[in-house]
């Protein structure tokens, strides 16, 4: 569970909370030079959500968590300040920015349980780097990059790499997710017509007691005509904690979209030491039919990650490393499940999503997952039965400044949960989420 104790999350390095959904992004100069080639520029991104839950923990929460969570709200906001300029064959740039997060009220993650403050200014973007197109003779498209610094990173859909910093509990702000960039990050990237190549040094930003881990590794990516991208990471993820090694962690991914409207995505994940032995994939089909109304994509994804096998010397639970939010469900598993009881480890999950854009502003998602537990027995139950869980969730983009996202959502608990938590009652969840960007 994703609160104090963390049963089941297991993550080296902790990541909490949704990427922001931000409206088109809104910069003012603050100076332009007479070329326009050096400017500087302000942005600032106002964020306010209300979230109402009815039996939450299976109406259990006030024996299960300390207290009840069947209303709150979160309020954050971040401005930013943006450099560009001319620099030898290329770009410097560089931004710092800082992030203002609170919570009224005790959010269903349970960290805000018995805590009297419950927000916190920090630090966020800090970082300068350089850019250059076409630096490289006979390599046709190239962009060159050098990054260091607290900075933003994803690596395909952000299975294991999106977000670095720790939200909730002291710092409020648990499901908007604010804090994104790792801390002294160097990245350097050569993005070309058919390669990415990355190599990477990543730290990350956990709550106060959370543990602070770094990762270093590389990742490529190889584009085949307009269809079909394939990409592997390899990376060593150290806990920095005693008696714990470091993690040897490789994948594989693939994304393939085919003729009429097809398309496959998929991506595998080994996880080792003479500790550890986790593995976690995923496996995707998709199909979006030709100029029909409303672009309807109906998807269905299988997921399995690991859990520990109690009976075992190894160790197997499946490590999410700094995972984060890119689209519904990728990587937070259900707006009730993924946000606030489980991460990934130990999760196995069907996944059946239909997505329809009624206008171009406007999108609907209904999504159905059906969740097992890995190894109930590292939980101290008999069943894997863990339930079923609805979502539907709409994005308005109402201007060019303001977003709104709005959740409806309901868990219907199995056996396993009822085991686990002590409820049976189903968790109804709703949720309005406005972004304001200037």
């Amino acid at each position: 569970m994703r609160s104090t104790n963390r049963r089941l999350a297991g993550a080296v390095l902790a990541s909490a909370g949704v990427l922001t959904a931000t409206a088109t992004l809104a910069e003012h100069d603050i100076y332009t030079d007479k070329d326009g080639k050096t400017k500087i520029t302000f942005d600032i991104d106002v964020v306010a959500s209300g979230y109402a839950s009815q039996d939450p923990w299976f109406g259990q929460a006030e024996p299960f968590l300390g207290d009840e969570t069947d209303n709150w709200a979160e309020f954050g906001f971040e401005p930013g300040v943006s450099l560009e300029m001319p620099l030898g064959e290329g770009t410097l740039f560089g931004k710092v920015s800082g992030v203002y997060t609170t919570t009224a009220g005790d959010d269903a993650s349970g960290l805000t349980i018995g805590l009297d403050d419950t927000d916190e200014l920090t630090l966020e973007q800090a970082h300068v780097g350089w850019r250059s197109e076409d630096l490289f003779d006979g390599i046709e498209g190239d962009t060159f990059s050098i990054a260091f610094g607290r900075q933003d990173y994803n690596i395909g859909t952000g299975l294991l790499i999106n977000d670095g910093g720790g939200d909730g509990g002291e710092r409020g702000g648990w499901y908007m997710g604010m804090r994104k960039a790792f801390s002294d990050a160097l990245i350097v990237s050569l993005d070309t017509d058919k390669w990415l190549i990355e190599g990477f040094t990543l730290k990350n930003r956990p709550r106060d007691g959370g543990t602070k881990g770094e990762a270093n590794g590389a990742n490529l990516e190889y584009t085949f005509g307009e269809s079909t991208t394939l990409g592997g990471t390899y990376m060593q993820v150290d806990p920095n904690l005693e008696n714990v090694e470091t993690l040897d962690v490789a994948s594989v991914r693939l994304d393939w979209h085919g003729p009429g409207g097809f398309g496959l995505s998929g991506e595998y994940v080994d996880e080792s030491s003479s500790q550890a032995d986790a593995t976690g994939f995923y496996g995707q089909i998709s199909y979006a039919p030709q100029n029909t109304r409303w672009s309807p994509v109906l998807s269905y994804r299988y997921a399995s990650f690991d859990g520990d096998d109690p009976a075992t010397e190894d160790d197997e639970l499946f490590r999410e490393i700094a995972y984060g939010f890119t689209d519904w469900g990728s990587w937070y598993q259900g707006e009730i499940t993924g946000e606030y009881v489980f991460g990934n480890g130990n999760l196995n999950s069907h996944l059946v999503r239909l997505k329809m854009q009624p206008q171009e502003e406007l999108t609907l998602n209904l999504l159905y997952y059906n969740f097992t537990i890995d190894q109930p027995a590292s939980l101290g139950i008999t069943s894997d039965d863990w339930g079923d869980e609805v979502n539907f969730t709409v994005d308005w983009q109402v201007n060019d400044n303001l977003y709104v996202m709005g959740v409806l959502a309901a868990l219907f608990p199995g056996k396993g949960a009822e085991q686990w938590v002590g409820g049976d009652k189903n968790w109804l969840h709703s949720m309005l989420y406005l972004t304001y960007s200037w």
